[in-house]
Order: C-alpha cells, then sequence, then structure tokens
C-alpha cells in the first residue's frame, strides 16, 4: 500500500511536494519514527538531578525548605535550622510539611545521623525511609501524620552518653516515577550508606531539608 503511493510525491528542482492524498501507512511510520527518536531524550530529560551527599554536612545554607513539627508542637524550619533540643522532643514521628510540593507528585523522606559511631564519612545511622508520599499531603496545613509507606519506621534520637551532640538531617526527595517507587531496604539501620543507596534511584534532590541537634 505504502510503495503505491510514492508516486503521490512530485519533484520540483530538489524540493519533494507531497500531492494532497498522502496515505495513511505514511503517518503512522512517521510517528513510529517519531516515538523512537523522541521517547529515549524525553527519558532524559526527566531524569532527577541529585545532590551531592558532601554538600548537606556543611550546614543549614544546603537544609531549607521542610518544616517539622513534634507532637507536642516544637517545630523545625528554616527559621531554627540546628537547633538544639532535648531527645524527648521527637520520641514520636513528627509531621513533615513543605509548601511547595506538586500535588500530582510523590516524595520520600530520609531521616539520617551522620555523628552516630563509628563516624565513617559517607555512612549515616538510618532513622527512617517513608516513601510514596502525596504531595497533596505535604501541602496540607491540617493534619497530625505524614501519609506514606514506610520502608524503615521512625526510629527516635537515641544518642550514646558521651558521643557529643548529634545533627539529625531531615531530606525530602522527589520520586520521578510517582508512587511506583519500590526502595530496596537497608538490611541494618547503622552503617547506612546514603550514596550508594541512592545509586540507580529515579530520586531528584534532595529538594528540601532541615535538621536539630540532640545530646544524651
Amino acid at each position: 500500500m505504502f510503495l503505491e503511493d510514492l508516486p503521490q510525491f512530485l519533484a520540483v528542482g530538489s524540493v519533494s511536494v507531497a500531492l494532497p492524498c498522502i496515505c495513511a501507512e505514511f503517518f503512522t511510520i512517521s510517528y513510529l519514527l517519531f516515538l523512537i527518536l523522541i521517547e529515549p531524550a524525553h527519558s532524559i530529560l526527566y531524569q532527577c538531578s541529585m545532590v551531592d551527599v558532601k554538600s548537606l554536612l556543611e550546614g543549614c545554607d544546603r537544609l531549607v525548605g521542610l518544616n517539622i513539627t513534634s507532637v507536642g508542637g516544637t517545630m523545625v524550619n528554616d527559621h531554627n535550622c540546628d537547633v538544639l533540643l532535648p531527645k524527648q522532643v521527637f520520641i514520636e514521628e513528627p509531621l513533615y510539611q513543605y509548601g511547595f510540593a506538586d500535588s500530582k507528585k510523590f516524595y520520600s523522606i530520609l531521616m539520617v545521623d551522620p555523628d552516630a559511631p563509628p563516624q565513617i564519612e559517607g555512612e549515616f545511622y538510618l532513622h527512617m525511609i517513608k516513601s510514596n508520599i502525596p504531595g497533596v499531603g505535604l501541602k496540607a496545613k491540617e493534619t497530625s501524620k505524614t501519609v506514606g509507606i514506610d520502608y524503615r519506621g521512625y526510629k527516635p534520637p537515641t544518642p550514646s552518653r558521651g558521643s557529643g551532640m548529634h545533627r539529625y538531617l531531615n531530606l525530602l526527595y522527589e520520586q520521578a516515577d510517582g508512587n511506583n517507587f519500590l526502595p530496596s531496604v537497608p538490611s541494618s539501620r547503622s552503617r547506612f550508606h546514603l550514596t550508594n543507596w541512592l545509586r540507580g534511584k529515579n530520586l531528584c534532590g534532595p529538594i528540601a531539608a532541615t535538621q536539630f541537634r540532640v545530646q544524651y
């Protein structure tokens, strides 16, 4: 069918001109070629950028935008990031809020401690992985719990005696794959290597974060 329609194209000088009756097969093949050429580029453009984990340890200038509220009402955000708090404040999982969340997207939150022994560069103590959090939930002003799937349930800050002050980083990532994110669950909370865990996962960010400190 397609070959029979080729005579419908006339050469005018060096320019080919198509006559009005172009067959359906031509459009079908052209569309398939378009998908083959464009889709890979679209996938590349949709990949999320990642922030170097080391930069997250440089202070609150890199940790902005995320609000966390304890059950008792204590808040940590851009205004008091890195505040020193009694460990009892966050004995229960706090509420996470991010006003710039996209209602159509899903997110993951990690809480990690870089100061837990043995304090090896790049390793953390993992306090929580909560994923598939709907953006509409992060934007809600009146709520008591952050809705999501707990792949590593919340463990409160428990710095050991004599270990000094510990930083507790709360990191918000955007899930580029929507609510289909199924992370690998670390077998242990201790010596959690964040960079290795993030490798191969279509997560963007962290797009927002904050931290507080606790000592024994």
